[in-house]
């Protein structure tokens, strides 16, 4: 079968192109053709990708503009690639989707949600919710990345399509040891308010005063470096490291003890993944969606209530105290996140296309 994948721009270093990166590598392995059709963006793809999957530029400047151009262009590209598939790789594109849906009823169209449903936007807010009711109309299935948010989808839409819940896969396929750890709290991720940083600090405040051995190390940048970094001198704080943007962050998994998760909101948290890859047990906020299907309570880290910093300290304090209850929640984590595999994954994606070949008349 030939895919084609619609992304909003494949030259970003975010995370939804990292997954895209490598569900087109898994299927590009397993014998599908597979072609990437980016709106914006040039030059190539951020992640690697495998030598047999294309890149199609639109050239356009974003959602909004050229907006006639960039449908001749993906006319002209459905023409030349006959896809089986077209999958959007961010709903909101659905309003050229759906328009190529018409004009080539023979492909399939699925669209892949990587924000959960009651995620805020600050811009085009209004315009995704019309994305959602075209897609629950038109589309032959949603594809969704928690059962937390399929459920609210099911709750709150009348959905026409079909829609499945498709976890994002582990990064890291490779077996990891563990070395020997520090006293370090990793946080990893953009420095942006949705990632609840302000709110870790504070927490952090409460663990520090009782911990003065212990550090907080935060691994990424974002427009929120300065704030946070005048909010850790306003607080008093002294064991709080900003590394900043890093190549690889592997090395900061293998020494950190744990790994906490402060986030205001989330899709799905593909730093839990790599975060349990290297044993590392897990403190986070429970926000929405998916966070709960990720860590259990007590097994491979522990839930704060969203936004409640004195739990989230009294959990992190926890974590700290008893050393051998972490150590076991680690290696905890590292086997459960089996079930996040590449190849599972790969598999689901895999059975959902065969499912909705079968329905071909």
């Amino acid at each position: 079968m030939k895919i084609v994948f619609f992304s909003g721009d494949i030259s970003r270093s975010g995370g939804t192109e990292r997954v895209l990166s490598l569900i087109a590598n898994g299927l590009a392995e397993r014998g599908y053709e597979i072609v990437i059709f980016s709106l914006t963006g040039k030059g190539a793809s951020f992640y690697k990708l495998d030598d047999s999957v294309r890149i199609c530029w639109i050239g356009s400047k974003g959602l909004e503009t050229n907006i006639l151009s960039n449908l001749r262009t993906l006319n002209r590209l459905m023409k030349e690639e006959i896809p089986d598939f077209l999958i959007d790789v961010d709903i909101i594109l659905c309003f050229y989707s759906g328009l190529l849906k018409l004009r080539f009823p023979k492909t399939h169209w699925i669209s892949w949600e990587h924000f959960n449903y009651f995620t805020r936007f600050p811009v085009n807010h209004n315009l995704r919710k019309v994305a959602r009711f075209i897609v629950s109309r038109f589309s032959e299935c949603l594809v969704v990345l928690s059962d937390e948010d399929k459920g609210y989808y099911q709750d709150n839409m009348r959905l026409k399509c079909r829609i499945e819940r498709i976890y994002n896969p582990t990064p890291y396929e490779e077996d990891i040891q563990k070395t020997e750890e520090k006293k370090v709290v990793l946080a990893v991720g953009r420095l942006t308010r949705i990632k609840g940083y302000d709110m870790l600090l504070k927490s952090w405040k409460l663990v520090e005063k009782r911990n003065p051995d212990w550090m907080l190390r935060f691994v990424g940048d974002g427009e929120e470096r300065g704030n946070l970094e005048a909010e850790t001198k306003k607080l008093g704080l002294k064991n709080v490291e900003f590394v900043g943007m890093v190549d690889d962050v592997r090395p900061y998994y293998k020494e950190a003890a744990f790994f906490v998760l402060s986030s205001r909101n989330e899709g799905f948290v593909m730093v839990l993944l790599e975060a349990m890859k290297y044993s590392l047990p897990v403190v986070a906020f429970s926000c929405k969606a998916g966070v709960r299907e990720v860590v259990k309570e007590g097994v491979n880290g522990y839930l704060a209530p969203p936004k409640n910093t004195r739990i989230m300290a009294k959990k992190m304090e926890l974590m700290i105290r008893d050393d051998e209850k972490r150590r076991n929640m680690g290696a905890n984590a590292k086997v459960m996140i089996g079930r996040f595999s590449q190849q599972r994954i790969l598999e689901e994606w895999e059975r959902l296309f065969e499912d909705i070949k079968k329905l071909e008349v």
